[in-house]
Formats: structure tokens, C-alpha cells, sequence
């Protein structure tokens, strides 16, 4: 069976909370290959349970800074930047934005979110890009939209920084420790964190396959991506110079395009580092040896939308209420359990394909 193949007969049972699991497990693993997928895909990894109205609404009390980012917009994806109807397509992104912080007047606008609005836009069309754009709002990007960004992004470069360090130490690497000792702020992944990787890189193919990563993931997974990155491309760097260094450091990955110095992406290799460092370098052990402070709320401690699962629920309250020994033959048997019998998703969405 192809991939194709295969993940059509995931889908199948997506609405069943086995069939859930197994998507993001292949997601992770394999992507979701072109935009038929995803559109089918992506509103429910994002926990879509309704059909938002979508209708334009006046402007909103950020507009002005929204059209100066809008209007400098989508140029930088190879596949958009030449498209003769680009200017129809900011003017249909603006609209979303402005009905998106009409309707929530307590987000404050942040340079970047444009950037996940448009690729929501570009995958999902305007209505479904508009509902998927206030989902991932409120489920990933909340920390950035309702709270200081220098409160909110200052821890997330730290941890970045002491992951990587605990990385190089464990593996010997002596260059990449030698440049995370050096530099104490490595602010060029702010960018990456805020956008997901869609301003910092210029083909959609290699966006969308990030974000099928990150959809199928913890809300932190982002932090050990963009470690990752740094790790497997740092070796390119002269550390020779160490007065430059830290300059060197932030213009090379701050331009990911600059196809002389990054020639290949090396994209999976990035991603399978990623899962790599999630199973042997746990969030919440780091951040506290290191005393690295997230506000009690922040996104970064959700695990995606498990506690909006009926079944997580259900084994949630079985633990607490029946002796430890068959709570863990319960859950070492799920699979054998949701397969023969299965429990409806709390949220189903329409499918929603895109004319083109």
C-alpha cells in the first residue's frame, strides 16, 4: 500500500479516536503529501468543532499595522510572488484579519501572524483559512496574541539554548556547545517560532510540511524544532572569529534562503532530530533545573487536544477511580480497545475543497 493509500484509509477512521492518534503519528512521520490532504486534515488536528460565520466586518482597531504588513505580504513564497491576482489575495487576507481581531479585541496584533493567516488562506481557502487561522489563535499562538511578546518569547530562546546545550554535552559536539556557550541570546529563531517557519522560508511545500508536524504535535514541539535546525545546520559557521560570531551566527539563520549557504534544507533529517530530542530531553525537567519561567497558562505546557478527546477523558477518570494494575492494562490494551470498539470525536467538521 502507497502513502496515498495508506492515508486514505486513515482517514477513514479520523473520527474515531485511535484513527485521531494514528493521523498525527503519520503526520509527523510522513506529512500529509499535497493540499487535498490537508484540507481535509488540518481543521480537525486543530480541534475545529464549529462552523464559524465568516463575514467581513469594519476594521479594526489594529488595521493600519495590519495593512502595512499586508500589503507587504505572500511576495516571499516562490510558488505566490509572481501570481497576477497577488493583490486579490492580500485583499482577502486582510479581510480575515480584520474579522479575526474585530471579534477578539483582547489579541494584540503581533508582526508574523499575517503570516500564519495567509498560509491558512493559501491551503485552506478563505472561509476554512479564516476559521483554521482563529483556531490555531487560540490553541498554539495565544501566548504571543494576549500576553507581552518579551514575556512570552525570552524564555522560549532560553530553553532553545540550554536544549542545545545539553545536546552538544551528550554528543560530543564540540562546535555546536563551543557556539551556544557564546551566544546567550539566539534571537534569529523568534521568527521561526512566531511564524512557524513561514517568513523565514520561501517554498510552501517545505512550510506545509512543518506545520504538518507541528499540527500533529505538543504546542512546545516548536522549541525542540527550531533546536534541531540550529543543530543540524551549524556546522557551515566559521568559528574562527569568535568577535564576529555572534553576528555571523544571527545573519546566517535569519536567511534560511540563501541558497549558497543552505543548499538543503535537510528537512527530515530536522524533523526526525526533532522527535530525537523530545523523547530524551523532557520540557518540563529542563526548565526547571535551568529556572526557566513560562506564565502558569502558557501554551507551551498543553499536549495539542488529547483533553478534548472523550476517550482521554474517560481514561483520565478511570485512573483516578480503579487500583493502578487495571488502569495500566487498560491503557497498555487502547489500541485493541478503540479498534474494536471506537469513540466518536467530540468535534467533526465538512470537508471544505478549494476550487482552483
Amino acid at each position: 500500500m502507497d502513502n496515498s493509500q495508506n492515508l486514505l484509509s486513515l482517514l477513514e477512521n479520523i473520527n474515531h479516536d485511535v484513527g485521531y492518534e494514528k493521523i498525527r503519528k503519520y503526520g509527523r512521520t510522513n506529512g500529509f503529501h499535497n493540499i487535498y490532504f490537508r484540507q481535509q486534515i488540518w481543521s480537525k488536528l486543530l480541534g475545529v468543532d464549529q462552523q464559524l460565520p465568516y463575514y467581513e466586518r469594519e476594521k479594526c482597531l489594529q488595521h493600519d499595522q495590519l495593512l502595512k504588513d499586508v500589503n507587504r505580504s505572500l511576495n516571499t513564497i516562490s510558488q505566490v510572488k509572481n501570481f497576477k491576482e497577488i493583490d486579490q489575495l492580500r485583499k482577502c487576507l486582510m479581510e480575515v484579519l480584520d474579522t479575526i481581531f474585530s471579534q477578539h479585541p483582547n489579541y494584540s496584533y503581533y508582526q508574523g501572524y499575517h503570516d500564519i493567516a495567509s498560509i491558512f488562506i493559501l491551503v485552506l481557502g478563505v472561509e476554512q483559512g479564516y476559521i483554521a487561522a482563529t483556531y490555531a489563535a487560540q490553541n498554539f499562538f495565544k501566548d504571543y496574541l494576549d500576553q507581552e511578546l518579551s514575556t512570552t518569547i525570552t524564555p522560549q530562546y532560553l530553553f532553545i539554548r540550554n536544549l542545545l546545550l545539553r545536546y552538544s554535552r551528550d554528543t560530543s559536539n564540540i562546535k555546536l556547545r563551543q557556539l551556544m556557550l557564546n551566544i546567550e541570546h539566539p534571537t534569529c529563531v523568534i521568527p521561526w517560532i512566531l511564524t512557524w517557519f513561514s517568513h523565514s522560508l520561501d517554498n510552501i511545500n517545505d512550510i506545509c510540511r512543518i506545520w504538518d508536524f507541528l499540527l500533529c504535535s505538543k504546542q512546545n514541539t516548536i522549541l525542540y524544532l527550531c533546536a534541531a535546525f540550529i543543530a543540524i545546520h551549524h556546522q557551515v559557521l566559521d568559528m574562527r572569529n569568535e568577535d564576529d560570531l555572534i553576528g555571523e551566527f544571527q545573519e546566517f539563520f535569519q536567511n534560511l534562503n540563501n541558497k549558497e549557504r543552505i543548499q538543503d534544507l535537510k528537512l527530515e533529517q530536522v524533523l526526525q532530530l526533532t522527535k530525537t530530542l523530545e523523547t530524551q530531553y523532557g520540557f518540563e525537567l529542563i526548565c526547571e533545573q535551568e529556572h526557566i519561567q513560562f506564565s502558569q497558562n502558557s501554551i507551551v505546557y498543553q499536549h495539542n487536544f488529547k483533553s478534548q478527546l472523550p476517550y482521554y477523558n474517560s481514561l483520565a477518570q478511570l485512573e483516578k477511580s480503579i487500583p493502578k494494575k487495571v488502569f495500566n492494562f487498560i491503557n497498555d490494551k487502547q489500541d485493541i480497545i478503540l479498534n474494536l470498539g471506537g469513540i466518536a470525536l467530540s468535534y467533526l467538521i465538512q470537508f471544505y475543497i478549494v476550487k482552483n
